[in-house]
């Protein structure tokens, strides 16, 4: 079995396939083609896909542990669905969250999360092509951090340059939250869902806590008020599988 992001990512991967190698591809599993944003393993979507391509897959090689397969395929669901949980919960806490990014590496845990993407046009288009943005739209930029317009940005550290440079440095300044966040995973965690799951638990500590709910509310009484939080469920140890991630940049949002 080779496992491969697909969208343009890694092409080299699926090249030269043996006729009997069975190849499962993210992109393929979602939909995405070539042009698309290719960072899949961010997107919740992709992952629950894969998973059950990958134990399909396996099943069909040995078929004597189709029950194995479908045990860990539960195990991991389990353990997914606990990540989700955070980040429903993180949904309802910030309703209208906003984000602007240097690059668009997290666009599917930022959607996934409900962040609204106020990146300005130009950048991100500049961004995209593997360009130096325009200074009328790094202006635009830097203005809209400036303003605190965006309740976050997130930066590829991956992807640096003088044009993030600067736009990290605006929201320093500025006092806009930065999340920063890479292609890769790095080799702290076990798998793919740990990792999200910290990054999930980075940008929850990031952003203030929400609002409480009107059960909130009516629980506080009238006495005493109180702030509204929000436990998030870190997912517990144990395997997964995701799609490589080394290969080409970005090729588009």
């Amino acid at each position: 079995v080779v496992v491969s992001n697909g969208a343009g990512y890694d092409a080299w991967a699926t090249k030269s396939l043996d006729p009997q190698t069975a190849s499962v591809s993210a992109a393929e599993t979602v939909g995405a083609s070539e042009g698309d944003n290719p960072h899949l393993w961010f997107s919740k979507d992709a992952r629950n896909g894969m998973a059950t391509e990958l134990a399909d897959a396996f099943s069909r090689i040995l078929p004597d542990k189709k029950d194995d397969f479908q045990k860990r395929l539960d195990q991991w669901q389990e353990r997914e669905q606990q990540l989700e949980d955070s980040m429903d919960a993180f949904r309802q806490a910030h309703p209208d969250a906003t984000y602007a990014a240097t690059e668009s590496v997290a666009y599917y845990l930022l959607s996934d999360l409900g962040f609204e993407d106020l990146t300005p046009e130009g950048y991100a288009q500049a961004s995209a092509n593997e360009s130096e943005p325009a200074p009328a739209d790094l202006q635009q930029f830097q203005e809209l951090i400036e303003s605190q317009g965006v309740d976050l940005l997130v930066n590829n550290v991956q992807q640096g340059g003088d044009a993030a440079n600067m736009i990290t440095g605006t929201a320093g300044r500025a006092d806009v939250p930065v999340f920063d966040v890479s292609e890769q995973m790095p080799e702290e965690f076990d798998d793919p869902t740990d990792w999200i799951a910290s990054l999930v638990e980075t940008i929850s500590g990031l952003l203030p806590a929400g609002a409480p709910s009107d059960a909130d509310d009516a629980s506080a009484g009238t006495d005493e008020g109180q702030t509204g939080s929000v436990d998030q469920q870190d997912a517990a140890d144990g395997d997964t599988a995701a799609p490589s991630n080394e290969g080409q940049q970005d090729p588009g949002r």
